[in-house]
């Protein structure tokens, strides 16, 4: 055998240790890696678990906007255990719990990692009427929710409203969007609306009682205002204790109930 067949056989010996070396080292390298990548795990969810990422009690709940509701009475709504995860509390759910509360509008809800807290951010609704429904009293707002009374038993500040509804039902409900900017700039002013007979709406007015008949809908209502707002100077021309009600139920022929004058007695 010559040296030059010897040569290779060697470098080929080599090369083949070396593989194998390098395979060791690599095997070796991926357990370490993978022994490194639990470990890195597990710190993780074991930080992320400690203490100081928890909502441990309601003072770090943070209630910002409600005017008239306490802070109290927002966390009562909330009705959240403690204690919470920050990662796990469920901003979405409770932002849609909140906004189900006929006395809240809108809710907007935020994480703080640090300090640990949520900031809940609330917008009231407006209450621009008291309304009783059924024998329920309430308030309503100008976009037709009503709110039960309960809500403001408690509160720091109670709803200071001129106008009043008796006898809403869900369909009646319907129609306050409409309604509304019509009372607003009725030409005649309008103190109460009684809907406790579906069939005959009837306003309280400084002209007296109005009645207007079944609501049919946002322009036969504007109608009837407009005729009440040509009869605004009926009280120079007829003594205001003699009108019992006008009539607009039609509003083309309004017409004036008017009290019996007693006979004079010889």
């Amino acid at each position: 055998m010559t040296d030059s067949t010897v040569i290779p056989t060697d470098c080929l010996k080599n090369k083949r240790q070396n593989l194998r070396t390098q395979r060791r080292l690599k095997a070796w390298q991926g357990v370490w890696r993978f022994i490194f990548l639990c470990g890195m795990t597990g710190g993780l969810i074991g930080g992320i678990n400690l203490p100081h990422w928890l909502i441990g009690e309601k003072s770090q709940i943070k209630i910002l906007g409600n005017e008239r509701l306490h802070q109290e009475q927002i966390h009562t709504m909330l009705d959240l255990s403690y204690p919470q995860l920050i990662w796990k509390l469920p901003i979405h759910q409770l932002r849609q719990k909140l906004e189900s509360q006929p006395p809240l509008e809108t809710v907007y809800m935020t994480r703080q990692l640090w300090p640990v807290e949520v900031t809940v951010m609330v917008k009231e609704r407006q209450p621009i009427a008291e309304a009783t429904m059924g024998r329920k009293a309430g308030f309503i707002d100008d976009e037709g929710v009503w709110i039960p009374a309960t809500f403001y038993q408690e509160a720091k500040a109670k709803p200071s409203v001129k106008l009043k509804v008796w006898g809403l039902t869900p369909q009646s409900l319907s129609y306050w969007k409409d309604i509304y900017p019509l009372i607003l700039n009725s030409p005649v002013e309008i103190t109460a609306l009684d809907w406790r007979d579906p069939s005959n709406l009837i306003l309280d007015t400084v002209l007296g009682k109005v009645h207007c008949g079944t609501y049919l809908n946002q322009e036969q209502f504007l109608e009837q205002l407009q005729a009440l707002g040509k009869l605004s100077k009926l009280s120079s021309q007829v003594p205001q204790e003699r009108i019992i009600y006008l009539d607009l139920s039609n509003p083309d022929a309004p017409s004036v109930h008017l009290k019996d004058i007693p006979p004079k007695s010889d």
